[in-house]
């Protein structure tokens, strides 16, 4: 304490007085609206295909001087595509905020197929969507009665609706599997979850692309609780007996995930398990990565680098995190970016020849936002990420490594980052009649409210 009193007081700062000044105290009133100031409202203007025609224009002529050819840009980015989830859709991932759910959850699969279409019909990009077979199976069909021809009607209304199926996905995570799905010590279980694995594998030869992928919700929760070698063992063993049943024309892509719903230890918890167990099944078997699975901090990009590097088969789970797996929309943000370069590095997106692409799908679940406006952002953020890598001048990123010079290669990195390619993105929407702004167009377009009055009903 000062010997002048209490510290604490005496270091507070005196209040802050305004000046008794006219331009503080008068009210301002309305502002005149003059020629070309902007428009009274909060929402942003729309954007102009005059102003992206120029912009365009003036961005074209910067990235030649870096040898980078804008039209070519442009066609990738055109030939962007990913798959969106039909559980995005519907009623799954609600209740982290109570039993509040996003206005107008689709109710059955065939609503979920008419919002993907929409999506698609706004952004050109979606042209599949993902389904999951416990959630998208006909309605009235007990679980362990489904059967692959149950899923071509769904198909049928998919192409009615000018999109298909994409990758099927087992639901491994019910009633019944709380020891483990295909690692449960309970035959009953795992042979139940075997046959749905099978079915699934059919289902997306015949009605699908020909991909299953699989997420496990297999660990435990406190040390000792289980044997964790035999959890695996009986992992593996069923994926065997899944690979070897299955037809040759499928793929199988393993997710893995560092925890939830365990919080001690999951099967699959990490891409060198996932690769492990694929790579001792064959070749058509690989590694599906998922943005949000990692542990903070985790370079992303570096795995996606090792495993397109070792020539593992590989697929992407978009979306964004902050904390462990939040599910929310992606943003363009530098992560994001970074794991782009090196898919453009290793030309495994947009590549001509399919076979050497992998397999970009969304999982996201919004508990609060919108989930179609939030997909469409998704969308909208991943075409924005492919062209900033697109714009990476490699040569000059080169002479900088082989100069070992650190920071010029880092500034390199990031002037492709900073650069604004929302006109190349515009402007590909343009040359295929597409809305420059999906989101906006998607609140302009009355189809929320459409869908809210009709499940409402």
């Amino acid at each position: 304490m000062s010997p002048n009193g209490n510290w604490l007081a005496r270091s507070r700062p005196a209040p802050l007085t305004l000046p008794e000044s006219p331009l503080i105290l008068k009210p301002l009133g309305r502002v005149p609206k003059r020629v070309g100031s902007c428009k009274e409202r909060f929402e942003v203007p729309p954007v102009s295909e005059r102003r992206v025609k120029e912009r365009y224009g003036i961005l074209g002529e910067e990235l030649q001087e870096h040898c980078i050819d804008i039209e070519v840009v442009k066609d990738k980015v055109k030939a962007f595509e990913v798959e969106v989830p039909s559980w995005l859709f519907g009623r799954f991932g609600g209740g982290r905020f109570g039993d509040y759910m996003p206005p107008a959850p689709a109710p059955d699969a065939n609503a979920k197929i008419r919002d993907a279409a929409f999506v698609h019909s706004l952004t050109g990009a979606a042209p599949r969507v993902a389904i999951h077979v416990g959630w998208d199976k006909p309605q009235g069909v007990a679980f362990d009665d489904v059967e692959a021809d149950q899923f071509a009607e769904l198909r049928t209304y998919a192409r009615g609706q000018g999109i298909d199926i994409g990758a099927v996905n087992p639901t491994l995570f019910l009633d019944g599997t709380h020891l483990g799905s295909l690692s449960s010590p309970m035959e009953e279980v795992r042979r139940r979850l075997i046959r749905h694995c099978v079915v699934s594998c059919e289902v997306a030869e015949k009605y699908g692309r020909g991909l299953v992928t699989y997420w496990l919700p297999d660990g435990t929760n406190y040390p000792g609780q289980a044997d964790l070698w035999g959890q695996e063992r009986r992992v593996r063993e069923a994926f065997r007996e899944i690979y070897e049943t299955a037809s040759d024309q499928v793929r199988h892509l393993i997710e893995y995930k560092v925890f939830e719903p365990g919080t001690y230890s999951t099967v699959i918890s990490s891409a060198g398990i996932a690769r492990d167990i694929a790579a001792s099944l064959g070749d058509r078997a690989g590694v599906l990565v998922d943005m949000g699975h990692h542990p903070w901090g985790v370079n992303v990009a570096q795995i996606v680098a090792h495993l397109i590097g070792e020539g593992i088969p590989g697929g992407f789970h978009f979306n964004s995190r902050y904390a462990a797996d939040d599910d929310h929309a992606v943003e363009p943000n530098r992560s994001m970016y970074a794991i782009f370069c090196e898919l453009v590095e290793a030309d495994v997106v947009t590549n001509r020849d399919p076979a050497r692409n992998w397999a970009y799908m969304v999982d996201q679940c919004s508990a609060l936002e919108n989930r179609i406006r939030a997909v469409l952002h998704t969308i909208d953020s991943l075409q924005v990420s492919l062209a900033k890598a697109l714009v990476l001048d490699r040569e000059r990123l080169g002479a900088m490594r082989a100069e070992n010079n650190i920071i010029g290669a880092n500034r390199v990195f990031l002037d492709a980052f900073l650069t604004d390619v929302r006109p190349i993105v515009r402007t590909a929407r343009l040359e295929r009649n597409l809305p420059l702004d999906p989101v906006e167009e998607y609140d302009a377009s009355g189809y929320q409210q459409k869908i809210e009055r009709e499940r409402r009903a």
